[in-house]
């Protein structure tokens, strides 16, 4: 998927429109234009954007895994790989390629890449049934993959450009044939674009809906992360993030080790260490947690917390963990097990509402040039 040049519209001073719609902007100064094609810098602060694997590339920084550098030699070569793989194969190679990734740990993952889209429909269907949806740390693309199945107009955007590669995939004809005739034939196709969730390449209040999954624990900063999706967020727009319940007592999602959540963080990193080895552990927070985060950005915003529902998690998936998906999410809406899974379950569901009235608070815009992040 090549980007293409843009046109600017006469009314926009510091954002324009792709062929999509999408209401960019530069990623690290907001004071001036930018572009989804390399070779345009900002005219503000000078930031060119690039192309990745062939993707438009607006990083700012790296992930905590890799440099920038690292990770774009790594997406191109597993891109290489991506005509002749399968999703699963595609998806193993990228493990065969990490030495810190265990036999037991790939197969946790690539079950969990294999039932993303599942999951992504779940995840749809707690959303407005209209309007264009800006999918945050998208990873493999399985929510991208189910907006799109449904006709949404969907942006998914993530900081590991290797994951991209996936994702496309994911969208390709071998692997969704049906899929992928519709995306032909519909101008708003999704868009796939590698970027950092501390630093968004959109204007302000750009899109209706803004989704996040399992995100948070694993960005640099989880507060100015979920500012950036607040300020992209339109007023009235609604923002969904799901994420590993730190309180839960099963197994932890990363690492598969139980009871974590009630040791002390200092102490369950030690316990990982033993167990796993010298891996990085993400810190997952609870709903309290990431509700007063969000509050705390903006005393306006009308923020809750609950257990995820999953009772929509698409039926013909006849999968044990589907099966339990379905259960979980069928107890959560049941009065007396609501309170006890939205405390203690295994996914938290953060609901924010940004007032019909309201713009984006200035202290979640970035800062000028040159300051530092």
């Amino acid at each position: 998927m090549r980007a293409t040049k843009a046109r600017r519209p006469a009314d926009s001073g510091h954002d324009f429109f792709d062929e999509a719609g999408i209401r960019l902007a530069c990623p690290r100064c907001r004071g001036g234009r930018s572009h989804d094609c390399a070779g345009f810098p900002c005219g503000t602060c000078g930031f060119e954007p690039r192309e990745t694997a062939g993707f438009p590339d607006f990083r700012t920084a790296s992930d905590r895994y890799l440099s920038l550098n690292q990770e774009t030699r790594k997406a191109a070569k597993l891109a290489a790989f991506e005509p002749v793989e399968s999703l699963e194969g595609l998806a193993r190679r990228y493990y065969r390629m990490t030495a810190d990734v265990s036999r037991q740990r790939e197969e946790r993952f690539v079950r969990h890449i294999l039932d993303a889209k599942s999951r992504g429909h779940a995840l749809l269907a707690r959303l407005p049934e209209a309007g264009a949806i800006l999918d945050v740390g998208c990873g493999t693309g399985g929510f991208v993959a189910a907006a799109a199945e449904c006709g949404r107009q969907v942006v998914g955007i993530d900081i590991a450009s290797r994951w991209l590669v996936v994702a496309r995939k994911r969208l390709t004809p071998a692997a969704k044939p049906g899929l992928h005739r519709q995306l032909h034939h519909r101008p708003n196709k999704p868009r796939l674009i590698a970027g950092c969730a501390e630093s968004l390449p959109f204007a302000d209040d750009s899109f209706p809906v803004v989704v996040a999954d399992s995100l948070l624990e694993h960005v640099e900063n989880p507060a100015q992360a979920m500012a950036e999706m607040i300020r992209v967020l339109q007023p009235g727009g609604m923002l969904v993030v799901w994420f590993p319940n730190r309180r839960w007592l099963g197994p932890d999602p990363h690492v598969g080790l139980c009871g974590l959540g009630l040791l002390p963080r200092s102490l369950a990193s030690r316990y990982v260490s033993a167990r796993r080895g010298p891996i990085f552990w993400p810190r997952c927070g609870t709903g309290v947690e990431w509700a007063n985060l969000a509050q705390g950005i903006d005393p306006r915003l009308e923020v809750r917390f609950q257990a995820a529902d999953l009772s929509l998690w698409p039926g013909d998936d006849r999968s044990n963990r589907a099966r339990t998906a379905r259960m979980l999410g069928r107890l959560s809406r049941t009065s007396g097990l609501a309170a006890l899974l939205r405390t203690f379950g295994p996914i938290g569901e953060l609901v924010v509402r940004k007032p019909a009235a309201a713009r984006s608070p200035a202290h979640s815009r970035r800062t000028k040039p040159g300051s530092p992040r």
